[in-house]
């Protein structure tokens, strides 16, 4: 089964999806968005194995609803802690808090 212009649900575990988000920060200068983000985790979910019931080849390169909602649940908490900020006028982009 191949899953053409479908959505990809991940199998990682909130804290194993909060630590590749965390990474992703780290690696970012200025600001990033929300798509970035959900982007960098389908990559890692692909290349670590971490996709949910798909047989065959990936060829989708959009994250499930419910697991764009968990990173962006994830970037909230992260918001809240102070080490990013949501971008002006514009919630699903976000800025590095420099310190």
């Amino acid at each position: 089964m191949t899953n053409i212009n479908s959505t990809i649900q991940v199998s990682y575990t909130d804290t194993e999806l909060h630590n590749l988000i965390e990474e992703f920060i780290t690696h970012q200068k200025a600001g990033f968005t929300l798509k970035g983000v959900c982007s960098y985790v389908l990559y890692w979910a692909i290349e670590e194995g971490k996709v949910a019931g798909v047989e065959g080849p990936i060829e989708s390169n959009e994250l499930h609803p419910g697991d764009r909602d968990r990173v962006k649940r994830t970037l909230e908490a992260i918001v809240e802690d102070g080490r990013i900020a949501f971008a002006e006028g514009d919630e699903t982009k976000y800025d590095i808090i420099k310190r």
